[in-house]
């Protein structure tokens, strides 16, 4: 084979390995991953509640064996694994899981310990009224339908869901790319929102969210974050909250409990006591004695402190630290919007609401042209019926001696073929007289009904009025239904963040973290230490030190381009030096290359490469929670490291390459990013980054040498280095030999 040939195939073989990658990174995003911002579903959930409603297992039927319903699903609708259909189902029927829940079980379905359901030849299900809600109307015209993936039946692509359930009951998902996470909220909170925008498409955010106090999850909990924090978050569509345990402290003659009654969202019970009984046997907490889960259908674990006297708030504020008994909830609300283009998107509340209003208007239009249809069909019917009672005997006459009695019938009383049709179709027993008035009375009603339906669908604000009423309606059922109202009320609360000082004073101390070149880590109570190389190996040094507090968070930024957060409650004021690969994966040319304290404040960070490609990002947006940390710069050329982190405290960053040249740009007019691959600062060829400083244009600053702090250069009027990101900047003349670093004079 020639090398043309060789390199053809190769070439070839590449187009195609991408082109199926990208189908199968579509089909993940668009048919399993996100759900459709229209009824909150994705194709799967759809599949299994359309199955259930053709075997008729309504809320008020009988239940069937879920191994019967998901034979249907995957023999009809979806040819995936029997136990990955099973699996949905069981989560739709978890009280625990989901917040309305959508499928009722029967059996085993598994608990919040984290046990796992029932085989589904044991279990039995059927819908609830909240699937029903979802799916009411579907066979009204309302929904497209669409060939499965045989082609021997048809499937909706969208249910009509006069139930708003993507922001009801939430969804999470991981793509290609991308992912989704949508927290579960309380429906009275969403009717109300829905039916204020539905009167007024231009009201403000915080307008709209007067009455809604964030996510409400099926577990309840205490969210810990302020009005004004929950509405940014959904103005945004994107962010994070914090939810808590609910805990209160049980009086005894012999001191106190401490009994926690509610855990967050997605907390395995059993794992969550595990992990508390590993802080009470490692002495990582030492003020507690006993703990117990006397759990039945509602959770309660009970803590037992050592001592009476020692404050139950205080040992509260040690397990929100170091347990599940706080956690943080991601909001990003990504879906498939757009109708059936299904293009990806993060919307905010607000956006949500209306694109599924619209589809409720959507629906309205395609019911009422439906039952229009309908009753103009059946009036027509019923207006050749009345002409057989005030013709009876002709018509009998006709029927009995005529060889053609329809075209006949049509002739002499100018009949459609329609009516002359119906009229052959009646049974003897129709024509009663009082069968006449029931007819005269059912084409009354009839006629009554066209003139509504022409009515709403001649004028969008009667359009309007009509889903205001239906939303109406909806919130009234769940006020009056008595299995409707136990959903309706609020589970979750919200409390203000507030700092108890007396609570934190003796949990909190001064301490000291130190880090060798060589990645060891320590930790030594108070600040001020002087003789901190003392117990260093040979041929290894401290190279950061900070002073902080026993609870603080630290921002550890390698150079790939990840950050790794560590709590320093985690070290426990260790005597020797232990390895940081203990607590994260670092990989063999790994290093850490920048320390900051995680101060919860909104400080922006810049990162810059040795190739001058950088970014800025929020602070407090860039917390990671693994020990394989988080990527905040793509690192995708081999020779390129992250070489600077440093926070922005003034208007422009001041950069110096090793090419001898400096530029002044303005980092007000850089967008702020959580992750990305980076912009160009400062054009360089085979140059590299020497350093940069955050600076103001008044400023002068120093290029000083590593070696002794010698000032080799100043930079007196920063005016003459102003220039536009990614330009080589102004070239200095000088011989710069050996480390140097930029600071404010």
């Amino acid at each position: 084979m020639s090398s043309d040939q060789e390199i053809t195939i190769k070439s070839d073989f590449v187009d195609l390995l991408k082109d199926k990658y990208l189908s199968y990174a579509l089909s993940t995003i668009t048919d399993r991953a996100l759900p459709d911002v229209r009824d909150g579903l994705k194709p799967v959930h759809r599949r299994l509640l359309f199955a259930m409603s053709e075997l008729k297992l309504g809320s008020e039927n009988s239940f069937k064996k879920c191994a019967r319903v998901v034979g249907d699903v995957i023999g009809k609708y979806h040819p995936h694994g029997e136990q990955a259909v099973y699996d949905s189902l069981v989560k739709l029927a978890q009280s625990f899981s989901h917040r309305y829940p959508l499928i009722q079980g029967q059996g085993n379905f598994g608990n919040i310990d984290g046990d796992n359901a029932a085989a589904m030849r044991y279990t039995e299900s059927r819908l609830t009224q909240i699937s029903e809600l979802i799916m009411d109307q579907v066979h009204d015209g309302t929904t497209e339908f669409v060939r499965n993936y045989d082609e021997s039946e048809f499937e909706p692509k969208v249910f009509p869901s006069a139930f708003p359930n993507l922001l009801a009951n939430g969804s999470n998902g991981i793509a290609v790319g991308m992912a989704t996470s949508i927290p579960p909220h309380n429906i009275m909170e969403l009717l109300d929102m829905a039916i204020k925008l539905q009167r007024n498409r231009e009201i403000t955010d915080d307008e709209l969210m007067s009455n809604f106090h964030g996510p409400d999850f099926p577990t309840g909990g205490v969210l810990i974050s302020s009005k004004s924090e929950i509405n940014e978050i959904y103005k945004k569509g994107r962010g994070s909250l914090r939810l808590r345990c609910v805990w209160s402290e049980e009086r005894s003659r012999n001191g106190y409990s401490i009994k926690i009654t509610q855990i967050p969202y997605g907390v395995q019970k059993s794992k969550l006591i595990e992990k508390l009984a590993d802080l009470v046997i490692s002495k990582t907490i030492n003020e507690i004695s006993d703990i117990r889960d006397e759990s039945d259908e509602s959770v309660c674990i009970i803590i037992k402190p050592k001592n009476p006297s020692i404050e139950a708030q205080k040992i509260m504020n040690k397990l929100f630290r170091l347990s599940d008994l706080e956690i943080t909830i991601t909001i990003n609300m990504n879906v498939l919007q757009d109708g059936d283009n299904k293009v990806p998107k993060v919307l905010g509340i607000k956006e949500v609401l209306a694109q599924w209003l619209d589809h409720r208007q959507s629906i309205l239009i395609k019911s009422y042209q439906y039952y229009l249809e309908k009753a103009e069909k059946r009036i027509h019917t019923l207006e050749g019926y009345l002409i057989v009672f005030l013709n009876i005997d002709r018509v009998i006459s006709i029927i009995r001696t005529s060889d053609y009695p329809k075209k006949d019938l049509v002739a002499e009383f100018s009949l459609t073929d329609q009516q002359a049709e119906s009229i052959l179709e009646m049974r003897l027993r129709s024509l009663r007289k009082l069968e006449e008035i029931t007819i005269q009375k059912e084409l009354k009603s009839l006629l009554r009904d066209r003139k509504e339906y022409m009515l709403i669908l001649g004028t969008k604000s009667s359009q309007i009025s009509k889903i205001i009423e239906q939303l109406t309606s909806l919130a009234q059922s769940f006020r009056e239904d008595a299995h409707l109202t136990k959903l309706s009320s609020r589970v979750t609360s919200v409390e203000d963040q507030v700092l108890n000082l007396e609570a934190y004073a003796e949990d909190v101390s001064p301490m000291t973290f130190m880090m060798t070149n060589k990645g060891w880590l320590i930790s030594k109570e108070g600040h001020g230490i002087e003789d901190y190389n003392r117990d260093v190996k040979d041929g290894d040094e401290i190279c950061f030190i900070k002073e902080c507090y026993s609870n603080s968070d630290l921002l550890l930024f390698s150079n790939r381009g990840r950050v790794f957060t560590l709590n320093t409650s985690k070290l426990h004021n260790n005597k020797d030096f232990e390895p940081i690969k203990k607590y994260f994966n670092l990989e063999t040319d790994e290093k850490i290359i920048q320390l900051l304290i995680d101060d919860n404040d909104k400080t922006d960070l810049m990162l810059i490469s040795n190739k001058c490609k950088g970014m800025i990002s929020p602070k407090n947006k860039i917390k990671s929670q693994t020990k394989n940390g988080k990527v905040v710069m793509n690192i995708t050329n081999t020779n390129q490291i992250l070489k600077i982190v440093k926070p922005i405290n003034h208007k422009y960053i001041c950069i110096l390459s090793d090419a001898v040249s400096v530029i002044l740009i303005d980092q007000t007019n850089i967008n702020r990013v959580s992750k990305g691959s980076g912009i160009s600062f400062q054009k360089i060829k085979e140059s590299e980054l020497l350093d940069a400083i955050s600076v103001d244009i008044e400023n002068k600053v120093a290029i000083r040498s590593l070696v002794n702090n010698r000032i080799i250069a100043k930079l007196d009027d920063l005016q003459n280095y102003l220039g536009e990101r990614g330009r080589v900047g102004k070239k200095l003349k000088l011989n710069l030999k050996g480390g140097v670093y930029l600071s404010i004079i």
